[in-house]
């Protein structure tokens, strides 16, 4: 996993063998981060930032959270995502080619279709993903379909 160059320092580097594997299998692959789950692919261990890409194979909901103390930046590669920001009672649409952040302590809830692929990053990193129960019941509807209920 670590290559050295010539100035002494360490080359990281993670080759792309086995993550395409992981994200078919998984829906979710890390590319770096200071992860405190298990995961079965190499990745590169750093408390400064973390990247992976997340895989919908079929429609699928998100469950309601934030973020305590990360920014997230989302660039979707392929399909298209809704987010629901429960703050502004406000839902965005995003297709591919599109960015969208989230700011810490900022609840949200997201639906991707079906082939969709998003690359996600979060910065400065690290596992801090809360919950957010008390907001996932009013989203039942909003959750079982693409289009927004009124």
């Amino acid at each position: 996993m670590y290559c050295v160059s010539m100035a002494g320092y360490f080359m990281k580097y993670v080759t792309g063998d086995g993550f395409q594997n992981v994200l078919n299998k998984n829906k979710r692959v890390y590319l770096c981060g200071n992860l405190k789950q298990e995961t079965e692919n190499k990745y590169i261990p750093t408390d400064a930032y973390e990247i992976g890409i997340s895989q919908y194979d079929v429609f699928t909901v998100e469950k309601a959270h934030l973020h305590r103390f990360n920014t997230e930046y989302n660039y979707v590669m392929e399909g298209t995502v809704k987010v629901f920001i429960f703050r502004e009672n406000k839902e965005y649409t995003f297709e591919a080619g599109s960015l969208f952040v989230i700011e810490p302590d900022m609840p949200y809830k997201t639906k991707a279709v079906k082939g969709t692929k998003v690359i996600f990053s979060k910065v400065p990193g690290g596992n801090d993903k809360e919950l957010t129960p008390q907001l996932e019941k009013d989203m039942e509807s909003w959750a079982k379909s693409w289009e927004m209920k009124k």
